[in-house]
């Protein structure tokens, strides 16, 4: 009896000790799993959720004004005189730095093209420096002008002529043909050269050459040898190439490359062309240059015409070498 006990007692402590053995591996087991499992790393994802892209590019820039406040990509088109071309790019390259949603595109081709461009409504804006004429504003009863800017004609010539000012009859003269040499006028001369005068000037859409033909011309039309060029950067460039060259272009092209010629005009005085001298209305080549549109300009056509008649923008002529409206 008493060896059946102690078996049984043996057998009972058997059990508890492997009951004990069991739950100790089963905790080393959980306790492993539980180290051993990584915790899975947050997904990034490659891309921006269109949500969030949505959001993103719906969002106004910060300093926007009211035509592009929405923040939408919006375009206009402006074309015509290379004249104001300078002045158009240099303000809407400001315009579009301060506004990343929208995009100008400016081109030249001359103020004739401008006209036609924005008659035919396939450009929001055109530009000219010649005056719209009453044909003109017959024809497009729609237009409204809108002057950004105050211009000078200057004469140049290559920087090796000796001449010191040219009268109003003989800049009339060499461009109809009937002073043909430099040696036929007063103080001039390229040395080095045979002294024939090379005429330079601008094609038929150009609202300079109008302007130059219907001031100095009148109603005669100029030598057909004379070089015609589509731009007043062509006619400058010209001109600095050819020591016997003559041509006309815009104060705001002038530079060192060219020589630019004072007026004398009515045997009263020379006046040479500078910003001073358009402002004071002494220089006798000055106009007017303007931007066009059909109806009044509203939305991002009106703001950016208005900013251009802004301080800043008027700002942006006085750099490009015009004269201001407030000067």
């Amino acid at each position: 009896m008493k060896t059946r006990k102690h078996s049984y007692l043996f057998l009972t402590m058997s059990l508890v000790a492997l009951l004990i053995v069991s739950i100790m591996v089963a905790g080393c087991i959980d306790k492993g799993t539980q180290t051993t499992v990584a915790t899975p790393a947050p997904t990034v994802p490659s891309t921006v959720p269109a949500t969030v892209a949505a959001t993103q590019q719906t969002q106004a820039p910060v300093s926007t004004t009211a035509p592009v406040s929405s923040g939408q990509q919006q375009t206009i088109s402006i074309s015509g005189s290379t004249t104001v071309l300078p002045i158009v790019q240099a303000a809407a390259d400001k315009y579009m730095a301060a506004h990343p949603g929208v995009n100008i595109q400016v081109s030249g081709g001359g103020s004739g093209v401008g006209i036609q461009a924005i008659g035919a409504k396939t450009v929001d804006i055109g530009m000219t420096s010649a005056e719209v004429t009453a044909a003109q504003k017959a024809q497009y009863p729609s237009f409204v002008i809108t002057t950004v800017a105050h211009d000078g004609v200057a004469v140049i010539v290559n920087p090796k002529n000796t001449i010191q000012y040219i009268t109003f009859d003989q800049l009339k003269n060499i461009y109809l043909g009937k002073i043909t040499k430099w040696t036929e006028i007063t103080g001039a001369g390229v040395p080095g050269t045979n002294n024939m005068i090379v005429v330079v000037g601008r094609d038929s859409a150009s609202g300079t050459r109008t302007y130059f033909d219907s001031t100095v011309l009148g109603t005669a039309t100029p030598i057909n040898t004379m070089l015609e060029k589509n731009s007043n950067g062509a006619v400058s460039q010209t001109v600095a190439q050819t020591p016997g060259a003559i041509g006309y272009v815009s104060i705001g092209f002038l530079s060192n490359d060219v020589k630019a010629v004072p007026i004398w005009f009515n045997n009263l005085k020379i006046v040479a062309p500078s910003i001073s001298t358009v402002v004071d209305k002494s220089y006798p080549f000055s106009r007017d240059l303007y931007l066009i549109t059909n109806g009044q300009p509203t939305g991002l056509t009106g703001d950016f015409i208005k900013y251009l008649l802004s301080p800043d923008g008027q700002k942006i002529v006085t750099e490009q070498g015009y004269v201001a409206l407030t000067t």
